[in-house]
């Protein structure tokens, strides 16, 4: 739905706050999913979880010289294109949609928070900060993106409320 300068700005944007924010899920689900973790188990966590492995990975492969090889490239992106769909699968398998009818504080805060909070907010800091036009439309809707996917499996996987994270996504 962008035009290519829109699609710059996002590309932009996502770059800056997903690498970040994976780290930070990572290591808050790996110490406060086990209320017996310390902090060098969460360090060890965060280093070898498959997530921030493919970050790393996938940035060394942009920078190589002549960039990837083609058919490689191309598998990849087969992978990629089947990853959310294969996400949507394994959340639906973790819903019950009764949790989702709940009125419980933990399930409609984030979801408040995510959904209207942060991209006021956001766009509140950028028109003080001088953003106008489009590009505030183009950060509201990169602020209002629902939560991730990849949450639901980190939860299962660091032992982290994945019913919770399943209603919430």
């Amino acid at each position: 739905i962008f035009p290519p300068e829109g699609s710059a700005v996002v590309a932009l944007a996502m770059a800056v706050i997903i690498i970040p924010l994976n780290v930070m899920s990572v290591a808050g689900v790996s110490r406060f999913g086990n209320h017996q973790a310390n902090w060098s188990k969460v360090l060890r966590e965060t280093a070898r979880n498959p997530l921030i492995i493919g970050v790393a990975a996938g940035i060394l492969l942009r920078w190589l010289p002549g960039g990837l090889y083609a058919p490689l490239g191309d598998a990849f992106g087969l992978v990629a294109g089947a990853a959310i769909g294969m996400g949507l699968i394994s959340v639906g398998a973790g819903l019950r949609p009764a949790d989702m009818l709940r009125l419980r504080l933990a399930l409609w805060v984030p979801v408040v928070l995510k959904l209207a909070v942060l991209p006021a907010l956001l766009c509140a800091v950028a028109y003080a900060l001088g953003v106008r036009d489009t590009e505030i439309v183009y950060l509201a809707l990169c602020g209002s993106v629902p939560t991730a996917m990849n949450g639901y499996m980190l939860a299962r996987q660091l032992g982290g409320d994945a019913g919770l994270y399943a209603a919430v996504t």
